[in-house]
């Protein structure tokens, strides 16, 4: 007869055995990358390695237009935050769900502390930045982001957040145009710094790799705003990506590009122009424009390879949303076109640079493109994939 102790024993061991068994079905947790089936609410898992579709699929999640997912330090749970302004915890190990936290009615970014202890929430509805608990999804606090215009005070969406270095989050607010730098290493998680941009209608902004410069877009501006975080209070710079040389036909873009569709390789900044046809090139030393590398139509995302060798930039507009481009960085040319699929929404490489995920919406497709053929070696049915994310994404600033 076992003792009480010895039976904790067994079931733990057990327990532990059951999830080492489920994992090695399923693959490791450094290959899983998470897909958004934006039509359904769910995440679907894939194993690039492995190469299959998980049966688990991860559901009730919201609405996931333009969601979002980041992951701990540790690989112990992925964060998803959603329009509907939910916020779920997903345990990486076993594909389920570890709790749920509405912070408001319309959410857009979000972002973990360096540390890997508070996520950031960049809200539309009602507007502000809320601070989460990572381990229990508390609510730590809440920034309102409101300002003052004619007397009164007005609601301001938020949008852009990242983490930082010094354990910092930046965002920006779109109607106050206002850039905020908070410290997370601190209790109350103070505003550090509020800095106006002088250009108005800030949409989006992204961060450069290397964690120093906060970048934001204007919308109808050909202008964006620099902020180098390690000297904050001399304020904002402003970059114009109007190439000198050339006019270009500007039209309405079917998508709008996100400031996370920039990229950096090599000594370049690519710049993918709203309603142009062409990828802005900016000096990544000096963060003066370059030169145009003209293209077959709308670019959205431009996506460098780890080598740094390589920026694919897909398209919007149903004559070219089926095609990717591969820019050559030493040439600063195009050297390939390739037909993936219909509506392709987001691109990432797998984390030495061999391969390419690619979610094609429109054929309910991920592709497993290799980086060097430019062929497709693997493809899995998703419903209306969006998003991809790979758990590798906890190891760079920004994402």
């Amino acid at each position: 007869m076992l003792r009480g102790s010895s039976r904790v024993a067994l079931a733990a061991a057990a327990l532990v055995a059951s999830v080492v068994a489920a994992s090695a079905e399923s693959g490791g947790i450094g290959s899983r990358v998470f897909v958004v089936e934006r039509s359904s609410g769910s995440l679907a898992v894939y194993d690039f390695i492995a190469r299959k579709l998980l049966p688990t699929r991860i559901s009730g999640l919201g609405d996931l237009h333009h969601a979002t997912m980041i992951f701990s330090p540790d690989l112990r749970y992925g964060y998803l935050a959603t329009r509907s302004g939910q916020v779920s915890r997903i345990d990486l190990a076993t594909l389920e769900r570890a709790g749920v936290v509405f912070t408001s009615e319309n959410s857009i970014d979000n972002a973990i502390s360096q540390d890997g202890r508070f996520i950031a929430v960049a809200e539309y509805v009602p507007g502000g930045l809320t601070l989460l608990d990572a381990e229990t999804l508390k609510v730590l606090k809440k920034h309102p982001a409101t300002f003052e215009i004619d007397g009164k005070r007005v609601a301001s969406r938020v949008t852009g957040v990242v983490d930082a270095p010094g354990n910092r989050f930046v965002c920006v607010l779109i109607e106050a145009a206002e850039i905020w730098v908070i410290d997370a290493s601190k209790p109350d998680f103070p505003i550090e710094h509020r800095i106006k941009t002088r250009q108005g209608n800030p949409y989006d902004a992204m961060i450069t790799p290397d964690g120093r410069y906060y970048v934001v877009g204007h919308l109808e501006s050909d202008r964006v705003s620099v902020l180098d975080l390690t000297h904050p209070e001399a304020g904002v710079r402003e970059v114009s990506l109007r190439d000198p040389k050339r006019s270009y036909d500007k039209a309405m873009p079917v998508k709008l590009p996100h400031l996370a569709s920039w990229t950096v390789a090599g000594p370049w900044i690519f710049v993918p122009l709203v309603g142009e046809d062409r990828l802005a090139v900016l000096d990544r030393a000096t963060w003066e424009f370059a030169r145009s590398i003209p293209l077959r139509g709308h670019p959205v995302y431009a996506v460098r390879s780890p080598t740094e060798r390589e920026v694919w930039v897909s398209f919007s507009g149903e004559a070219d949303d089926a095609y990717v481009q591969v820019i050559d960085v030493e040439q600063l040319a195009v050297t390939d076109t390739i037909y993936l699929g219909r509506r392709i929404y987001h691109m990432d490489f797998t984390p030495r640079g061999s391969h390419v995920l690619v979610s094609a919406n429109a054929d309910n497709k991920l592709l497993l493109v290799n980086a060097w053929s430019h062929r497709i070696e693997d493809s899995v049915e998703v419903a209306s994939p969006s998003g991809i994310f790979g758990v590798w994404r906890a190891f760079r600033i920004g994402l």
